[in-house]
């Protein structure tokens, strides 16, 4: 399942869905906003996607990863808008029969979702914005 969203990422709601009988493992990634980048304190952050080719980029890492690790269910779900500190801006869970190919899936997803999936994160600080990825901000 992929979801791209404005609303706030509900783990519970996604972990009882992703349960599965075969599976030994089911591991769970968040990623969430953090306070500060660069020795700058952060305020909030904002994402911006190309909706309709960011789901297809991930179905297609989602594709891949479920062929290669034999995953038995996999969810990426990505959160765009306003995400305040602290708050889940990427949950991904994969289920497997064993825990290395879940742990191997989510890191990759996680690494080709940041280099080829057209969702834009920007920080806000007190002093200013910066796109992340830029020249300057690199993070």
């Amino acid at each position: 399942m992929i979801v791209i969203t404005e609303n706030i990422i509900n783990i519970q709601e996604h972990i009882n869905e992703s349960n599965d009988s075969s599976s030994g493992s089911l591991l769970i990634f968040c990623g969430t906003t953090r306070d500060n980048n660069l020795g700058k304190s952060v305020d909030y952050l904002e994402y911006e996607s190309y909706i309709d080719m960011a789901k297809l980029k991930l179905k297609e890492i989602a594709d891949f990863s479920i062929s290669k690790w034999d995953l038995n269910n996999l969810k990426i779900i990505h959160r765009i808008g306003k995400i305040e500190i602290s708050e889940i801006s990427l949950l991904i869970i994969a289920s497997s029969p064993h825990r290395n190919e879940s742990f191997r899936a989510i890191e990759y997803i996680v690494s080709e979702l940041k280099k080829s999936v057209p969702i834009w994160k920007k920080e806000y600080y007190s002093d200013g914005e910066s796109w992340i990825g830029s020249p300057d901000n690199p993070n």
